[in-house]
């Protein structure tokens, strides 16, 4: 058997993927011989150990000590239901504001925040209500992209992750600007999603918001906008960044709490 067929079709591989291929062709013992080829390619140059049981297949005429793989396509492979999201999503679709070398990646089982080369992995656990219905993949599509394939999240699925955990996202500006770089939207597959990730009425509050301020931009319609509406709560407002804020804005019709500079969009000022 031409084991070399395996590394030309899967870029980035765990152990359990050799074997698994080995075991689809016959192979006496799929977990042994995997072990023994990982230790070949990797003397070999072929392969470097992003961690352990994680390779991924050196570029032709590169040096090992240097290749740095494709952040995509190993946050795929860091869990076995992983998906690529938030930040690392934006950049996936070309419409990030700026470069992060953060690979940011959900799972329902994250592996412990790792760095390899110049990328550092963050996993965030899927939301409860997603693994409780067994809808993780949700808005999840695969992509074929540099020879393998990546799951990566939906870009309305990627809005409502974003708003729901900033941290993912980057600063106020970073994520603002990001996500209006998409050429549209579909405001029901978002409502959708909203109810399947959480059911509250503080997620919709904030995603609400964030497509009431852009309405122009993706042409949506102020009734579209009716099923976001939170429940009136005077005097409990929700909050848009879950982090303290200097100088907070109350906008009555989200029932919000927002920033200035968000309410403002002051990196949209021109000095």
């Amino acid at each position: 058997m031409n084991h070399e067929t395996f590394l030309a079709i899967e870029p980035v591989f765990t152990g359990s993927d050799v074997a698994a291929f080995l075991a689809g062709r016959g192979v006496a013992r799929p977990v042994e011989t995997a072990r023994r080829l990982e230790e070949q390619w990797l003397r070999a140059g072929q392969v470097v150990a992003v961690r352990p049981d994680l390779f991924a297949v050196v570029s032709e005429g590169i040096d090992p000590a240097r290749f740095q793989p494709m952040s995509s396509l190993v946050a795929t492979k860091m869990a076995p239901d992983a998906v690529v999201s938030h930040h690392a999503a934006l950049d996936f679709w070309g419409i990030s504001y700026s470069m992060w070398f953060d690979a940011v990646y959900s799972a329902t089982d994250p592996a412990p925040p790792m760095v390899y080369g110049a990328m550092d992995y963050r996993g965030v656990r899927f939301p409860e209500r997603l693994i409780e219905s067994g809808q993780q993949h949700v808005a999840v599509v695969e992509q074929s992209y540099a020879d393998g394939t990546v799951r990566v999240t939906t870009m309305e699925r990627t809005l409502v992750d974003t708003l729901a955990d900033p941290d993912y996202g980057g600063s106020w500006d970073e994520i603002y600007q990001s996500l209006t770089r998409a050429d549209s939207i579909d405001v029901a597959t978002v409502a959708t999603y909203c109810q399947m990730r959480d059911g509250g009425p503080a997620l919709r509050a904030k995603v609400g918001f964030f497509l009431d301020q852009h309405r122009d931009l993706w042409g949506i319609a102020a009734s579209d906008l009716d099923q976001f509406r939170p429940p009136r709560q005077p005097g409990r407002p929700y909050h848009l960044d879950p982090a303290s804020v200097p100088r907070p804005y109350f906008v009555d019709a989200w029932n919000l709490v927002v920033p200035v500079s968000v309410v403002e969009r002051q990196w949209e000022l021109v000095f």
